[in-house]
């Protein structure tokens, strides 16, 4: 069973209240007989606060988590992938079904979401999109389930700009709503920058410098270090206990193809 379908089976554990909570549960609440999987609803499930879910969503911030666990991470992050990048297909005002149709392909192509947890996803998506919970609350409760874990901070941020780049190009509503998202989460202008450079990493120096997380004025040996510490941090196994499960192993490979080009440029520059 995938994430989705742990969600969809309530099985969510301690702490998934506030903002994210709220969505996963009106979610589940929404044609609940409809492509289950023959996975059972949680008994909560149906009217009145939800087990797991702090009663609803009790205002901005939610709960924070008494520690920190990977599997929980991991599902709040998938669910903040789809909430988040809903919020950024409405900063124009409205979603089209272009748009729509987009990101079930990224979730299709990029993430490898089999069709009935798309289902799920999409009504996580829909719920996101019409709730007057702004994104921002979002990213405060993601930064919050994380802890300070700036590198899933800027893939969350790079997932934002591969959704919104679907139809090719980064309209600027999208753009001023994913630096908002970004700063709530608690990241830099630079951080930013790093998230951004993977869609380029070759295009100049700077891109390069950036993709790999250090200044121009760097030495050699911090040039190769922060390489080894990136080739380490996306793979699977670092991945996964650190809020990123199976389902982003594409995003991985691609961020890590986007490191070893960058590398390679940062490399001929220098001679090295």
């Amino acid at each position: 069973m995938g994430l989705l379908g742990t969600i969809i089976g309530g099985v969510l554990g301690w702490g998934f209240g506030g903002p994210l909570g709220a969505i996963i549960g009106g979610a589940i609440g929404s044609n609940i007989g409809e492509d289950m999987g023959g996975v059972a609803p949680h008994p909560g499930v149906g009217a009145g606060p939800r087990p797991g879910f702090g009663g609803g969503y009790p205002g901005r911030g939610g709960p924070r988590p008494h520690f920190y666990d990977p599997v929980q991470a991991q599902r709040a992050f998938l669910t903040a992938v789809i909430s988040l990048a809903a919020k950024v297909a409405k900063a124009d005002g409205r979603v089209t079904a272009a748009e729509v149709r987009r990101f079930d392909a990224f979730l299709a192509s990029n993430l490898g979401m089999p069709a009935a947890e798309r289902r799920m996803a999409a009504r996580i998506f829909n719920q996101a999109r019409d709730s007057d919970i702004p994104a921002e609350d979002f990213a405060r409760q993601i930064r919050q389930i994380l802890g300070h874990q700036p590198a899933r901070m800027r893939d969350l941020v790079s997932l934002l700009a591969s959704v919104a780049m679907a139809d090719g190009g980064l309209q600027h509503a999208e753009e001023r709503l994913i630096r908002s998202i970004s700063r709530e989460l608690g990241l830099s202008s630079r951080d930013y920058d790093e998230a951004m450079a993977m869609f380029n990493p070759t295009a100049n120096l700077d891109a390069a410098y950036a993709t790999l997380g250090v200044a121009p004025a760097a030495t050699d040996a911090e040039v190769k270090k922060a390489y080894r510490k990136l080739a380490k941090e996306y793979h699977p196994d670092v991945l996964a206990s650190k809020g990123m499960s199976d389902d982003f192993t594409k995003f991985a490979e691609d961020k890590m193809k986007a490191i070893n080009q960058a590398y390679a440029a940062v490399e001929k520059a220098r001679g090295m």
